[in-house]
């Protein structure tokens, strides 16, 4: 009995660190630009939205971001209209972090509808893709009225969602006349959708006007309250090629 004893004494005196150990508690891991946390830019990135100020934007007449701005995001002021950069660009990388509303009783078009306008004229589509079935190439990661994705990377609304876009502008000779067309590379929550496609045109509701070597961002306000964070543009010299021509046969 008395070696029993002893034995279970020094079983939980060896336990004791151990039961220490695991009761204390450990710092929560986040894993690094999770869901919760934006992407952070490149050193040789332009901030133009890091949560802090609309300095970059203006509304389409020049005066002053109407949209709100709470809690490090912006988020859409239905019916006070489109943003645009102040600064214009050529080719570029372009990220753009977006949040979607949860509207459970608007459908098709009407469930929370954006859009990021490259050169303020050629949209890729934000809206609810998620069991919200709509028109060809209408849907988010759509190149508006063009292209559909190649696949459906939506997430459900209430999270963030990114959009990393590779633009190249359209090119001209030295008379001004179009040589090539503009051309896009999308990849959506990760998921290239677009790759190296040529854009046709100015999609709907853009900015008035032809196509041009240089433009800015546009967001837009579709009457939805969606919502933006981290936004950074990269620009390039000589973005996506264009690819070789086939060989006859």
């Amino acid at each position: 009995m008395k070696r029993f004893v002893l034995l279970f004494v020094a079983l939980f005196v060896l336990s004791g660190p151990a039961l220490k150990a695991q009761e204390t508690p450990t710092k929560k891991f986040i894993p690094p630009h999770g869901p919760t946390r934006p992407v952070p830019p490149p050193r040789n990135a332009i901030v133009l939205f890091d949560g802090k100020n609309t300095d970059a934007w203006t509304q389409l007449d020049g005066s002053p971001v109407k949209w709100d701005l709470s809690d490090g995001v912006l988020t859409v002021k239905p019916g006070t209209g489109n943003i645009i950069t102040k600064q214009k660009f050529g080719d570029y990388r372009l990220h753009v972090e977006f949040r979607i509303p949860y509207m459970p009783d608007a459908h098709g078009q009407a469930r929370g509808n954006s859009g990021v306008y490259n050169h303020g004229l050629y949209e890729v589509q934000i809206l609810d893709s998620v069991n919200n079935p709509t028109y060809f190439a209408g849907g988010c990661g759509a190149i508006y009225g063009q292209r559909d994705p190649d696949e459906n990377a939506a997430l459900p609304p209430g999270q963030w969602q990114s959009y990393d876009i590779i633009f190249r502008a359209p090119r001209f000779d030295a008379n001004g006349n179009l040589i090539e067309k503009p051309r896009i590379t999308v990849i959506w929550n990760g998921v290239k959708v677009h790759d190296n496609v040529e854009i046709q045109g100015p999609t709907t509701a853009s900015l008035p006007g032809p196509m041009v070597a240089t433009g800015p961002i546009m967001l837009q306000d579709h009457g939805c309250p969606v919502s933006f964070r981290d936004i950074w543009i990269v620009p390039l010299k000589n973005a996506l090629p264009n690819p070789p021509k086939k060989a006859d046969k």
